[in-house]
């Protein structure tokens, strides 16, 4: 009996790296590696939502991982101690910047990324976790002469932004952003939301942003298997309430080739 050869996209890799805190933790992540690329190759990190890893970071990676991107899969919650949800996650998103910047130092490293062409993707804790790395006044604090080459922050709670003490945005680093939120999110409860806060920025700002909102999509929209409904005090842009996560496979597969051609586009090497 023969068995079936295997035909993947990419090569699995299960590494650490140490978080940019003064006393850094250790970070646990699923590297996966093209296997029909040859020489250095662009790569994305995916960041999870407040959750923790799910089989979403997953689905972005098989897509992203068969154009020919690196990826890294971090799981910010373990080295804490937490487990996610009610179980526990970071007091602040901010606590998760050195973690995102610790990601990127180790992928620059690697031998097989191109240092120059290094992406991230967000999804809700983690889209704001990218969102604040589009600003300099975080990103400068971690690598003050560079940036990362593109950001797609995915249903990252918009209404906080400009909103919320802490969660400033403008003045950001020049860096094409994809704001991918759901028309039906409860927690900003207002699909024009991430429109109304892109209008407000300084034209130069206002330039490097294009937004996508996901037609009859509610957060966690790219989550297979979620359908549950929670009470959450930061849902109804703060002021409380249900919050429905439902999956939709449609919206999943267009936010995957989006993902693709934005980040595709952003990376080209004539672009480096």
């Amino acid at each position: 009996m023969t068995t079936p050869e295997m035909n993947l996209s990419a090569s699995f890799h299960y590494i650490t790296f140490p978080s940019l805190h003064e006393t850094p933790f250790i970070i646990a992540a699923r590297l996966r590696i093209p296997s029909h690329i040859e020489g250095k190759m662009p790569a994305v990190i995916l960041l999870h939502g407040s959750a923790g890893p799910s089989a979403r970071e997953g689905g972005y990676a098989d897509a992203l991982n068969a154009a020919g991107f690196v990826t890294l899969e971090p799981d910010l919650w373990a080295a804490r101690g937490l487990v996610g949800g009610a179980g526990g996650r970071p007091k602040s998103v901010h606590e998760t910047l050195p973690d995102l910047y610790g990601a990127r130092a180790f992928l620059a490293a690697h031998p097989q990324v191109d240092a120059a062409r290094i992406g991230v993707a967000g999804f809700s804790f983690g889209g704001v976790t990218a969102m604040l790395a589009a600003t300099r006044r975080h990103n400068d604090v971690f690598l003050p002469d560079g940036a990362f080459r593109a950001i797609m922050p995915v249903y990252p709670s918009a209404w906080i932004f400009n909103c919320v003490p802490g969660f400033e945005f403008g003045n950001l680093v020049d860096t094409p952003l994809l704001l991918v939120t759901g028309a039906l999110d409860q927690y900003d409860n207002d699909p024009e939301i991430s429109a109304k806060l892109v209008a407000a920025l300084d034209e130069s700002d206002r330039a490097k942003i294009r937004i996508e909102v996901m037609a009859e999509a509610h957060h966690g929209f790219d989550m297979p298997g979620v359908d549950v409904e929670v009470s959450d005090p930061f849902g109804n842009q703060g002021k409380g309430g249900r919050v429905i996560m439902r999956y939709n496979p449609a919206a999943t597969e267009k936010a995957y080739r989006n993902a693709v051609a934005f980040f595709t586009a952003a990376m080209a090497d004539d672009k480096a």
